[in-house]
């Protein structure tokens, strides 16, 4: 009896151990260490681009559709624990489906999970905290940040902004959410843990933030003015950075790694703007502008490797990512990837 059991067990044991070993190589996004990976929402056919960070090519385009439904992706980040990256997503045919968040998970990113959070929602931006616990994701319409619970892939609830505050960009510092509130001309900044609200105009359309935790302070995009406002948490202060001549609207920003500069995306195009192909770049030791860099047509998003040597690019209307070397400030790849790039985020494994 004792040899029968065993005889059971062992290859019952072994198939245990294959499976939870390759369960768990499969946990999160990265290969190897070293690989980097840049994420590209395609917003108008519906797809995120998988560029490999170092050799500039496309990995893997990853379609968004479900159940039969074309979902445009406008915006996604990788989760600070590089296990996930997670997609704000549209149905292509308005008022007939959800909008929702999908969440790729695996090296090859095949696996998804699909959190509706309802019809005409118009979600646009999403961040996560430090931890990868939560999820914050902007429902421009309702004026409201959706918080998610990573791990049950739930909404567990919803910050009131006000239904006229048009909440689009945002990030997450400190335990706090910085908003960018289109309609009411703000940022607001959301205490997660009180649902404390702190409003600070900045008088225009107010469309990203970026986030400086080693100064202590956060900028805001201002299309309509062709601004940059900087927001001094301990002092309050704010100042107002005016673009160059002939900027035609900014849209996405993003700090250096070491917090010296902040890179300016200047899209145009909305509000009959023509389309600009800008990225300035802002010293925090100044507040101005201090240089500019010539990339494709409808300069959207912005992020940077983790060293801060390379800057990426998406351009809206050229299809394209441009990537730039940080010290000459030169192009040096351009990649053609879906159609409408929009948002782009980095990932780095170790």
């Amino acid at each position: 009896m004792k040899n029968k059991f065993q005889t059971f067990l062992f290859p019952l044991l072994i198939i245990l151990i294959i499976v939870t070993l390759f369960g768990s190589c499969n946990k999160d996004l990265c290969k190897r260490n070293e690989d980097e990976k840049v994420y590209v929402a395609n917003e108008d056919d519906g797809t995120v681009s998988i560029i490999d960070g170092e050799t500039f090519e496309v990995l893997k385009t990853v379609d968004l559709e479900y159940k039969k439904n074309m979902y445009m992706a406008h915006n996604l980040q990788v989760a600070p624990d590089k296990r996930s990256v997670w997609v704000t997503a549209l149905p292509h045919a308005h008022g007939q489906s959800d909008d929702m968040v999908i969440v790729l998970k695996g090296k090859r990113s095949k696996d998804k999970e699909h959190i509706k959070v309802g019809m005409d929602q118009h979600l646009a931006h999403v961040v996560l905290d430090d931890e990868s616990k939560n999820a914050y994701v902007t429902a421009t319409t309702t004026g409201q940040v959706i918080k998610i619970d990573a791990k049950e892939m739930k909404e567990v609830y919803r910050f009131d902004l006000g239904s006229a505050s048009g909440p689009h960009g945002l990030r997450y510092m400190n335990g706090k959410l910085y908003v960018a509130c289109m309609t009411s001309k703000e940022m607001v900044i959301v205490d997660v843990a009180t649902s404390a609200l702190t409003r600070i105009p900045v008088g225009g359309i107010a469309v990203q933030t970026a986030v400086l935790p080693g100064l202590g302070c956060a900028f805001v995009s201002v299309y309509d003015l062709k601004q940059v406002v900087r927001y001094d948490i301990s002092t309050t202060d704010t100042t107002i950075i005016n673009l160059p001549a002939g900027a035609q609207g900014p849209i996405q920003l993003y700090p250096s790694p070491d917090n010296q500069r902040v890179y300016v995306c200047d899209q145009g195009i909305v509000n009959g703007n023509p389309s600009s192909n800008k990225l300035y770049v802002i010293s925090t030791q100044t507040n101005t502008v201090i240089a500019t860099v010539t990339v494709g047509k409808g300069a959207h998003g912005v992020t940077t490797n983790v060293e801060g040597t390379k800057i990426f690019v998406t351009n809206l209307s050229d299809n394209t990512v441009s990537v730039i070397d940080a010290t000459s400030l030169t192009v040096i790849q351009t990649i053609n990837v879906g159609k409408s790039p929009n948002g782009i985020s980095y990932l780095k494994c170790d």
